[in-house]
């Protein structure tokens, strides 16, 4: 009787630690899984994010085309927000330079912009330019 009785018991442990072990190599499946998925929407976020960028950019980029200064001044003061806001969530590090260069752009174009000077369309095409080669990758 006490040798079925620790045979039951054994078996029991065995039983559950069986269990404990499948379960854990389930649990880290799914963390890899996890993992992995949460750093696609990560990428799809800031492809996102630039994307909106470089909309806003070539908002701007019409309205001076079309000398409408003040309305590409407020797209301006859009498109520098949001850039510096994408540069210091990212991490990815040639995004971070490339919106670190836009960010540099920054007072001239917003000086051309309040002076109603065209010389912004050659400050915002290649800033735009860069945006829309990023954008795409």
């Amino acid at each position: 009787m006490r040798r079925k009785l620790v045979l039951w018991f054994v078996l029991l442990i065995a039983g559950f630690l069986t269990g404990l072990i499948v379960q854990y190599a389930r649990l880290q499946r799914v963390q890899q899984k996890l993992s992995a998925s949460t750093k696609q929407l990560g990428s799809c976020q800031s492809s996102e994010q630039l994307s909106q960028l470089r909309d806003t950019a070539t908002m701007m980029y019409l309205e001076v085309v079309q000398q409408n200064y003040g309305k590409a001044a407020e797209y301006s003061r859009r498109v520098f927000d949001q850039a510096q806001q994408v540069a210091s969530s990212t991490e990815d590090p040639a995004v971070r330079n490339l919106l670190r260069d836009t960010l540099a752009t920054r007072d001239q174009i917003t000086a051309d912009l309040a002076k109603g000077d065209a010389a912004a369309l050659s400050e915002i095409q290649p800033v735009l330019s860069k945006l829309e080669q990023t954008a795409k990758h």
